[in-house]
């Protein structure tokens, strides 16, 4: 006997006998797994398909069903487990797999599968359901593959399918490059489509090698990509082929999340090429670059100059953040000020729960702690991202604390 010869019946035997303890007389609590939908889920097969070989199975008294509370569902549900008849066929099945040098689990999870195996074992169409299927990074609704009659493509009790990257990795690299793009490009579709995550969309875009797309879709979004800055976006728009006629925007948008994420080395990547573009954002990301690095004063000074030729307002908050690093608390607030006017003259608040935060330190450093959390409350209403939310109540819980070393940079 072999992996592939193992049949459907034989498996939800199997499947079934991993629940000894799961028997009518268990009416709350019982695994979703046992339930037609999740057996379907583990054998990789449809439903109606499962409810056909169960039909079978109760007929010939292998199998038994009742209704029972489904975990984690809250509802009623049909529950199924083994007859003292299916339990002896089952453990007969496992004990001659077993000694044959099959892996019953390899046969149920797709995590301790051998990946050639199970690969080798899928129907062409299957092998393309299932590939899409791996390509994902996020939770997506199981009705969005297509249907299989090979392999396991797991869904949840709310019928969502989510394989983990590793798993994914294993199957994906059994796949030709020229499969994957063409599962990234369904992907990236997908999430046009369905309304989904930008983010998501745009790594798709990436890895299907739709770069163009990609850049567009990175500018038309800045706003949307910046109110979530992370590593893995970083890497993602470092990963894009940009064309010269975007090139100069999406380094604007790396940089911004490569400060962020105190990447420095990036941020003074994306400075040096914006430097080909005489971009004032590049003395900008420079001096945030010197901030986060501990060279203030380098920071100031870039800044000062640029700013006595270029009133921008992103170099009046820079020039502020460099003097509030060295605690020049007064020159700060009259640049802070500067800022708010300039970008308000400008129609741009979306950098103003920076601003505020900062208000709020040179208020605590000022030693007036309900100032601070009058800067902090305007803060936390202006605030773009979840990270920043989370900063900002971070320093809210820690006012009027003995310990005045609070870092608001």
């Amino acid at each position: 006997m072999s992996a592939e010869s193992v049949t459907i019946r034989e498996r939800l035997l199997l499947h079934l006998g991993r629940f000894p303890e799961q028997t009518p007389d268990e009416i709350y609590n019982v695994p979703f797994d046992l339930t037609q939908d999740g057996i379907a889920s583990v054998l990789g097969i449809s439903r109606a398909h499962t409810s056909l070989e169960l039909k079978k199975l109760r007929e010939s008294g292998k199998v038994t069903e009742w209704l029972a509370h489904i975990r984690a569902s809250g509802t009623k549900r049909k529950a199924y487990c083994l007859l003292p008849e299916g339990v002896r066929e089952a453990a007969s099945l496992r004990s001659r797999l077993t000694t044959e040098g099959i892996s019953v689990e390899s046969l149920l999870d797709m995590k301790r599968c051998d990946p050639e195996v199970m690969w080798n074992a899928l129907s062409p169409e299957d092998r393309d359901t299932f590939g899409f299927a791996c390509i994902f990074r996020e939770s997506v609704p199981r009705s969005t593959l297509p249907p299989t009659s090979t392999g396991v493509i797991p869904a949840d009790f709310a019928g969502m399918t989510a394989i983990s990257a590793e798993v994914g990795k294993k199957y994906l690299g059994l796949a030709g490059d020229e499969d994957a793009r063409a599962w990234h490009s369904r992907a990236a579709d997908w999430y046009l489509e369905n309304g989904g995550d930008a983010h998501e969309r745009l790594f798709h875009l990436c890895s299907s090698g739709r770069h163009l797309e990609a850049s567009r879709h990175l500018i038309r979004n800045a706003d949307v990509f910046l109110e979530n800055p992370n590593e893995d976006l970083l890497q993602t728009i470092g990963r894009i082929a940009v064309s010269p006629k975007y090139d100069e925007n999406v380094l604007d948008i790396r940089a911004d999340v490569a400060i962020h994420c105190l990447d420095t080395e990036d941020a003074r990547h994306c400075a040096e090429r914006l430097d080909e573009y005489r971009s004032v954002k590049a003395v900008v990301v420079r001096a945030e670059a010197d901030i986060i690095d501990g060279r203030a004063e380098t920071a100031l000074a870039d800044a000062s100059a640029a700013y006595a030729e270029h009133r921008t307002p992103s170099l009046a908050l820079v020039k502020a953040k460099a003097l509030f690093s060295l605690q020049r608390f007064d020159e700060a607030e009259m640049f802070l000020t500067e800022a708010i006017g300039r970008f308000m003259e400008a129609g741009d608040v979306g950098r103003m729960d920076e601003i505020m935060i900062l208000r709020a330190g040179v208020a605590f450093n000022r030693g007036r702690d309900d100032e601070c959390l009058s800067y902090l409350g305007k803060a936390l209403r202006s605030c773009r991202s979840d990270s920043r939310r989370s900063k900002v109540a971070s320093l809210a819980s820690r006012v009027g604390e003995d310990d005045r070393t609070v870092t608001f940079l």
